[in-house]
């Protein structure tokens, strides 16, 4: 349990870093544009401008210390946060309030400028969306890497997706879920991917070679990352499917665990060095001849700063002007659904897969019951049922000896009890029915050693020791 929370943790961390880097980004101007509004240059030296930043950090701190407070119950659980099922809920509630709400202090401080600019009548530049000019789009079909390059994650996703059908069962079933939904998030990432390099190419400048550049790195990068994104993701699970169905030694988990961390990490916090390249990409190169920089007012197509919606743009996906995302022009269809549909569709089969697959576990039970035909044995525990013969059990003791898993490979895991698939240094793959008091009891439980069978081990115990023993004396009895 420990390891799974160290990885809840830093799910955590990288959510509060990101949160951190995309707050921060605002509070200072971006050429001639601060909070997601275009200024004139002189304005943006301004006392005002110098209050918002001073108000503006100020309530971003307020959101800082907040997260920080309220995931001490995942840094340090207690009492009901021991509940590994309450804990993976109150995490993702915690992640979903603070990418939906933690972003008020912008929307506040967008308003107020965006007022302020009305008010001053403080209209800058263009007032319609520029695209490059004729010798740069000429140049378009250069920037992107080819789409031919996403077949790699998707042959890779294709093998948990075979491995799963090949050991298909009631039990694996999930491994199948998985699987599927691995590959529709390979095919997702292509597609955003695929509709981001059709976009338009911006004109920055009046200047060709800045606009080439701009947007070949922009357009580079972003597909690039896209695929890293899709390869990295597609390798994670193939490395999580070989270790489930023993193709990679167990010994190795703990390694394949950091490192999938890590590269979770360097997935995530990547699209942020993108952004920032660019961002100062951009004004290295226009800041040494303002004179061809071109200046698009375009503020009231960005609603709080944040969504954007142009029916005159033909774009889907465009850069965001908060922080180191991109977002999508909600007055394209394309984009109205990817912005507003498809996040909470996914959302809404996340926590009903969620509750499908945990809610079981508060509630799950086994028991065992003794035949005189075959099978002899028979143990229920929906939907992880199992029968055997007495002589399919090779040997059988009793022991209250501490026990660890190294995995589990399907089944249910809490700090109460652990009924399912398990892999253990010492007893190998073992099928488990085990129940716990608390994190530091150690309950006697039934080893039965197995042979000519899947499973090394069976281990096995009711919530009551002398029950437990009663079951063992009964199995030492007929198998004498």
């Amino acid at each position: 349990m420990l390891l799974f929370r160290i990885i809840m943790i830093s799910c955590m961390l990288i959510m509060f870093i990101v949160m951190f880097a995309t707050l921060s980004s605002a509070n200072k101007p971006k050429k001639n544009m601060f909070m997601a509004v275009t200024l004139p240059y002189d304005v943006l030296e301004s006392d005002f401008i110098k209050e918002i930043q001073k108000e503006y950090k100020s309530l971003c701190n307020k959101v800082y210390i907040i997260m920080l407070l309220t995931a001490i119950p995942c840094i340090f659980p207690f009492w009901i946060f021991k509940n590994i099922t309450v804990y993976i809920f109150y995490m993702l509630i915690w992640c979903l309030v603070f990418s939906y709400y933690g972003i008020i202090p912008f929307k506040l401080m967008n308003r107020k400028v965006k007022a302020e600019k009305s008010k001053n009548n403080w209209f800058v530049g263009e007032k319609k969306v520029v695209y490059c000019d004729t010798k740069t789009t000429l140049l378009k079909n250069s920037m992107p890497i080819s789409n031919k390059y996403f077949l790699i994650p998707i042959l890779i996703g294709i093998i948990p997706l075979i491995m799963s059908i090949k050991n298909f069962s009631s039990e694996n079933i999930v491994f199948l879920v998985v699987a599927i939904l691995n590959l529709g998030v390979i095919l997702l990432m292509f597609y955003i991917a695929k509709i981001f390099n059709k976009n338009k190419l911006k004109t920055y400048s009046t200047d060709s070679k800045i606009n080439f550049i701009l947007n070949k790195t922009e357009k580079r990068m972003v597909s690039i990352y896209f695929l890293i994104n899709a390869i990295v993701e597609s390798l994670i699970i193939l490395v999580f499917y070989l270790t489930l169905f023993d193709y990679i030694d167990i010994k190795f988990f703990n390694i394949i665990i950091i490192s999938t961390v890590v590269l979770s990490s360097i997935v995530v916090l990547g699209f942020i060095y993108i952004k920032k390249r660019i961002n100062d990409l951009d004004e290295e190169l226009t800041s040494k001849n303002k004179n061809s920089e071109i200046i698009v007012d375009d503020d009231d197509c960005w609603i709080d700063g944040i969504y954007y919606y142009n029916p005159n743009d033909s774009s889907k996906i465009v850069s965001s002007r908060f922080g180191y995302s991109m977002t999508y022009n909600i007055a394209t269809k394309h984009g109205y659904f990817m912005a507003k549909k498809l996040d909470k569709i996914v959302l809404g089969a996340t926590f009903l897969l969620m509750i499908i697959l945990m809610l079981p576990s508060e509630f799950a039970t086994s028991s065992i019951s003794f035949n005189d035909n075959s099978p002899n044995i028979s143990i229920s525990s929906f939907p992880y049922s199992y029968d055997l013969d007495y002589n399919d059990i090779e040997s059988i003791t009793i022991t209250n000896e501490p026990i660890s898993f190294k995995l589990r490979t399907n089944g249910i895991a809490t700090d109460t009890k652990c009924i399912g698939n398990f892999k253990s240094d010492k007893y190998g793959k073992c099928r488990v029915y085990l129940y716990f008091d608390g994190e530091d009891n150690n309950p006697k439980y039934i080893v039965m050693k197995l042979k000519n069978n899947k499973f090394d081990y069976l281990i096995y115990n009711t919530k009551d020791d002398k029950n437990t023993e009663k079951v063992y004396s009964k199995l030492q009895k007929n198998l004498d």
